[in-house]
């Protein structure tokens, strides 16, 4: 029973973090032009959003945030939410039964692959890879501090400027759900990580008006495509807030581009523009490329008809994204304040050479590894046609050319706009992927329609589509790569051990090993101590690389000792004494310092040994100088 009313709990809070608070915008800046499917999608976008703005409120103001005050500010947005509710239904036209039929279904749909989401995840002790270490250090952060913290301290001496929506929201269901940080956030990721689905629904819609196209487009996202699923393998919760947002926010631009403009469309626009600068820097500047773009059209289409003043839709849609920025600038200043030195733009010529001196070395295979697997690159072919298509169809125009600069993005040569790099662009493909195919399977299907062949139309596109439906849901049962598993259930474990036995004032030795742009990563759970215990390690999360340059080097320098180290010898124990060690943390077969090679190390006692994890207590020597010890071996 009480695990079944933790899952409630589980249940409610998503709900509550993740739908209360669109769903209250929702039903004040209600748009009768959309369904109920996208409805729920921009719901979601605005909760993030809201979410957001709120924590950037506080923060502006000096404020904190407590569970009881949580507790209440979504109490009050209940009461607000079920008052709108009310009023709109009495002016709401009743949905026929067909309708409701469709609108069931397609929420079905998404909640299969909701569930799909939480499946992938099964297996996992503590979310995968690099990302998730400093993604939950920012979630505990924010948890004790009651709000966006100025730093990470005492845990990392490096100011906080990161984009944050996802922790603010991870955060807020950490705290109504009870689960501790690396739960929440490996859970209302993946929850994130269905709702992008709901999003390219949306953004189907918005482009042809077309249920259809819209459904099939959330099912290639959902079981197909290798992204967004494969984000899980690392850990990509914020650029998956970010491609939650994105398709809201293309969708609510071509609503008042195509439809015209209302006063809630504007403010959702405002809102989810707002939201999106505040979930991924990236994802921000490629929907500012596609407002630039609808922008300049609905510009020209304005001065030649001559109602640029008056009745034109591109100062509203100009106004709108404006409010949006606006709203997001106190944040988007402090974060440039910090990084700008990380902005460059480069010239990378056309050669292997070139390419893995700008980035990192056989980046060419890493790329065409993003692009597969083998069913994603049958997929190109099919998405390739589709753009085609679309760039030939007067509604759908505006996107294939956004998506053609989305493609230029993605090589590795020309332009390079450093800090982003051509493999975040090409994980992003899946999106209008999704959508050209979809296109192209219901268009395909029409036309045989036309010629008195609907039979056929429907069988091919109906088995096409479930042989790639069961063909990705097959190759995607088990999408994390085992090779970014840093932690186990037995780290786990021996980290739950740390917290009830070790004083809070320990330091850890971990095994390290080199990863990119000259920084370190650690090899086993012994990185995850940190963010799990609040006690500290030799490396911190990879926000280290954040600090100032003396701090880096600091960092370097010691790590690179450390990853050298291969048993008991004088450079462990100048280690241990000259940066104040306490602990020592060891994963069988993981990292080049291993516990057999401790068993007669003369300043370690085993405190802990279960599954593989040895973790070491460090003890003053017998003798004050070391190197008489270490002449007797």
């Amino acid at each position: 029973m009480s695990t079944f009313l933790a899952l409630i709990r589980i249940g409610v809070a998503g709900f509550v973090v993740l739908v209360l608070p669109g769903m209250t915008w929702s039903v004040w800046f209600h748009d009768l032009d959309k369904d109920r499917v996208e409805q729920l999608g921009d719901a979601v976008g605005a909760s993030i959003a809201i979410t957001a703005l709120v924590a950037l409120g506080l923060y502006i103001t000096g404020n904190r945030i407590t569970l009881l005050s949580l507790s209440v500010i979504y109490f009050v947005l209940l009461i607000t939410g079920s008052i709108g509710l009310f009023r709109l239904k009495r002016r709401e036209i009743p949905a026929g039964w067909l309708d409701t039929l469709r609108y069931g279904s397609t929420l079905a749909i998404f909640g299969l692959i909701l569930i799909w989401r939480m499946v992938q995840a099964r297996d996992l002790a503590l979310p995968p890879w690099v990302d998730s270490v400093h993604h939950v250090l920012i979630v505990r952060t924010i948890l004790e501090y009651g709000g966006l913290p100025e730093n990470l301290e005492p845990y990392l001496p490096v100011a906080f400027y990161y984009h944050y929506a996802f922790h603010s929201v991870a955060s807020a269901f950490s705290a109504l759900s009870g689960l501790p940080p690396e739960k929440a956030v490996l859970w209302i990721g993946q929850a994130l990580n269905a709702a992008v689905a709901l999003s390219v629904y949306r953004l189907g819609k918005a482009l042809w008006g077309d249920w259809r196209r819209a459904v099939m487009s959330g099912l290639i996202v959902g079981f197909v495509t290798q992204m967004p699923a494969y984000y899980l393998t690392w850990g990509r919760y914020t650029l998956l807030t970010g491609l939650v947002l994105m398709p809201l926010a293309m969708a609510g631009a071509l609503d008042i581009f195509n439809k015209g403009t209302s006063g809630p469309r504007l403010a959702t626009l405002a809102l989810l523009t707002a939201g999106l600068f505040l979930s991924h820097y990236f994802i921000a500047v490629l929907f500012a490329v596609f407002l630039a773009l609808m922008g300049a059209q609905s510009l020209w289409k304005d001065l030649r008809q001559g109602n640029l003043w008056r009745g034109g839709r591109s100062l509203p849609l100009f106004g709108a994204s404006l409010i949006g920025l606006l709203l997001a600038m106190p944040w988007l200043l402090h974060m440039w304040g910090y990084a700008r030195e990380a902005a460059r733009v480069g010239l990378v010529s056309v050669s292997t050479a070139a390419v893995d001196e700008a980035y990192f070395p056989n980046y060419l295979a890493y790329l065409w590894r993003l692009i597969g697997p083998k069913r994603n690159h049958v997929l190109l072919i099919p998405a390739f046609l589709g753009l085609i298509l679309a760039a030939f169809r007067k509604e759908t125009r505006l996107f294939a050319f956004w998506s053609a600069m989305l493609i230029v993005l993605s090589l590795p040569w020309g332009i390079s706009l450093e800090p982003f790099r051509p493999d975040h662009a090409i994980i992003i493909l899946f999106l209008p992927m999704a959508i050209f195919i979809a296109d192209l399977l219901i268009t395909v299907r029409d036309r045989l329609a036309q010629g008195r062949l609907i039979w056929a139309g429907n069988l091919l596109v109906g088995a096409f589509t479930l042989g790639l439906l069961v063909w990705g849901a097959w190759d995607t049962r088990s999408i994390v790569n085992t090779s970014t598993v840093i932690a186990s259930q037995a780290d786990l474990e021996a980290i739950h051990w740390i917290d009830q036995h070790v004083p809070q004032d320990a330091r850890f030795f971990i095994n390290v090993t080199p990863w990119l742009a000259g920084t370190f990563r650690g090899v086993d759970g012994g990185w995850w101590i940190t963010p799990l215990t609040g006690r500290l390690t030799m490396l911190p999360p990879v926000l280290y690389a954040s600090g100032d340059r003396e701090y880096i080097l600091d960092v370097n320098a010691l790590a690179e000792k450390a990853s050298r180290i291969e048993g008991c010898s004088p450079e462990l124990w100048n280690i241990f004494t000259q940066e104040g060690i306490t602990h020592v943390y060891l994963n069988d077969d993981k990292g080049r310092l291993q516990a057999s090679s401790l068993k007669s190390c003369p300043y370690v006692v085993l405190v802990y040994e279960q599954d593989g994890v040895a973790i070491y207590r460090v003890v003053p020597p017998k003798v004050r100088s070391p190197e008489s010890q270490w002449c007797s071996f």
